[in-house]
């Protein structure tokens, strides 16, 4: 069925929202291929990078064209700050779980590359036949519809496996973070009562040494040729013959990620098949990736990011994917020039990476049409390098686990390095103040970015009072502070609960880290609050230097100085080997406090 969203207030309530023109983000459809139509043909003549090329100004062009066009259910072309007194809008998608959009791909493209893996193809028809009998394998050794399938794997075909043959056996899938330690896997895998762990072959010490504690556990299933004495090869549930047919709703659970714990200890996230649905149409219609399109990812499929706009996105789109386990720049700039990528999801450190690694002038970079980041605060100075030296647009998006995790993203025509975009279609913003959270704030002022849409989490994991701490009257306070403009575009300050204050002032970390990289000498930065006596906190900067380059503290802190306001300077500055990061790129703030 098709679900209409209002825009904005779902209820038709007077409330302040802001959201880009409904005709901006719709036109994206018009603009690539129906992701339901038959496959187009990639084309397109191999040529070195220049100053966005010749394709991309197409794109753009487009898009700017189809802004042109009047329609009797939307503002203008300026009308682009939306407020209660907008006309109300319908942001429409077609509900339909991802296992059975896997189903419905699989019968437009049977033999379409579904995922590439070093030198591993899957097709679609393989793809979902294989996911099939994983299902019906699960069902076999006791799953059951919305038990949790614990996935402790990297980026690989065997996780996509795991991913869908979980999903159509009716269960929910609960990723781990590959990089977790045994401490960290038996909190999750008894935490969310998972009834099956399949794990990667590279991940096995881990496991077992936890094993004998996961009482709950009734299968357990390896990657790889061998498996210890109580444990499957999943490759023979793979293999094993067999289907079965369970009926889920859109409000079932999907998935259980975990957040990442940086603010706090490791939270469940219940998200259904409605909000991933919802979210990855909300995706297509504000970020133009098309069925003919070649994805390249290197993010991981544990993560939100990864899972539901990359690794499900491609296959929802009938699009091709490469996936590499871990992101290594020879390797990553080889696949984009093998597979000719045209669209590249990328996270901060990698924006960083293009900008200076002189591997990027080996390779040819020309069949990319846009890179795509988010997960973490994105600094202009080295984006605007990227781009320079690419000629590539670079779109920021915003948005978290609870939310599937998109709310916002630029618009290719019309980005804003220094802003995370405006709302994704179907998505509601406000600002509101940091006491007490019940305030709306006016454009420019700053304050707690707040969401709602089809999008946002049932809740946290058995934590109610947690869901009700941050899902109020409808509304998700995400916990970052920021400001909208007059035209609806949101800027980062940061974390509210990162926040520095220096004698009662406000300093956002990402600020000052973002000036601190922008000093020739600096690889990365992380700031932290300092407690200090006299002022409360002072910032404290850890830095990475690159390699053979030179800085002393004093100068970097006159640097910063020069910068910005002085009550945000750097009081102190430690000098590191690395700044320590999840797999998506944000700073472990909590480790540099230790």
């Amino acid at each position: 069925m098709d679900v209409a969203v209002d825009e904005p207030g779902q209820d038709g309530r007077a409330v302040e929202v802001h959201t880009l023109g409904a005709r901006r983000r719709r036109k994206a459809i018009a603009d690539r291929d129906d992701p339901l139509a038959v496959e187009k043909q990639r084309t397109g003549a191999m040529r070195r990078a220049a100053p966005i090329d010749e394709r991309v100004r197409g794109d753009q062009d487009r898009h700017a064209r189809s802004l042109e066009s009047p329609r009797s259910d939307g503002p203008g072309r300026n009308s682009m700050a939306i407020t209660s007194t907008r006309p109300t809008t319908k942001f429409t998608y077609r509900e339909i779980s991802h296992q059975d959009r896997l189903r419905e791909v699989a019968r437009e493209l049977p033999q379409k590359q579904a995922l590439i893996t070093g030198d591993r193809v899957i097709t679609y028809a393989d793809l979902d036949a294989a996911t099939d009998r994983v299902a019906a394998a699960l069902a076999k050794r006791g799953v059951s519809k919305g038990d949790r399938v614990t996935l402790f794997m990297p980026n690989s075909i065997e996780f996509v496996l795991a991913f869908y043959g979980t999903l159509k056996a009716g269960a929910v899938v609960n990723p781990i973070n590959a990089a977790s330690k045994e401490r960290e896997v038996r909190f999750q895998v008894d935490d969310a009562g998972a009834t099956a762990v399949v794990y990667h072959e590279a991940l096995a010490p881990v496991v077992d040494a936890v094993r004998g504690d996961l009482t709950k556990v009734r299968a357990f299933a390896v990657t790889g040729k061998t498996a210890p004495t109580g444990v499957e090869r999943f490759d023979d549930l793979v293999a094993e013959p067999g289907s079965v047919s369970v009926s889920v709703g859109m409000e079932d659970l999907a998935v259980l990620p975990y957040t990442s714990g940086t603010t706090g200890f490791p939270k469940g996230v219940m998200l259904t098949h409605r909000n991933l649905t919802a979210n990855q149409h909300q995706f297509f219609a504000a970020v133009p990736v098309r069925r003919d399109d070649m994805f390249l990812n290197v993010l991981p499929y544990f993560h939100i990011y990864a899972l539901n706009l990359l690794m499900t996105g491609a296959i929802s789109l009938g699009a091709t994917q490469v996936a590499m386990a871990r992101f290594d720049m020879v390797e990553y700039c080889t696949l984009v020039e093998r597979h000719r990528a045209t669209v590249c999801f990328i996270v901060p450190p990698i924006v960083l990476g293009l900008a200076m690694s002189p591997e990027v002038e080996k390779h040819d970079f020309s069949s990319v049409r846009f890179f795509f980041t988010g997960a973490a605060p994105l600094a202009p100075d080295p984006a605007r390098r990227m781009m320079q030296r690419l000629g590539k647009p670079l779109i920021q998006g915003y948005g978290l686990t609870e939310t599937s995790p998109v709310t916002h993203a630029n618009p290719i025509d019309a980005a804003i390095l220094e802003s995370i975009g405006p709302v994704v279609p179907g998505t509601e913003d406000k600002i509101v103040d940091l006491e007490t959270g019940t305030k709306t704030l006016a454009s420019g002022e700053v304050g707690e970015i707040c969401v709602r849409g089809p999008q946002v989490m049932r809740g946290y994991w058995n934590k109610p009072q947690d869901t009700a701490d941050v899902i109020r009257d409808g509304w998700f306070h995400t916990g970052d502070v920021g400001r909208r403009d007059d035209k609806g575009y949101v800027f980062i300050v940061d974390r509210k609960k990162e926040f520095i204050k220096y004698k009662g002032f406000g300093v956002g970390p990402a600020e000052v880290e973002a000036v601190l990289c922008e000093h020739p000498a600096v690889a990365d930065a992380g700031v932290i609050g300092k407690p200090n006596e006299e002022a409360g906190e002072i910032p404290k900067a850890f830095v990475q230097l690159r390699p053979n380059a030179q800085a002393t503290a004093e100068e970097l802190i006159a640097f910063v100085k020069e910068r910005i306001a002085d009550y945000k300077r750097v009081r102190e500055i430690e000098f590191i080997d690395k700044v320590p990061r999840t797999a998506s790129g944000k700073i472990l703030r909590r480790e540099l406090a230790e």
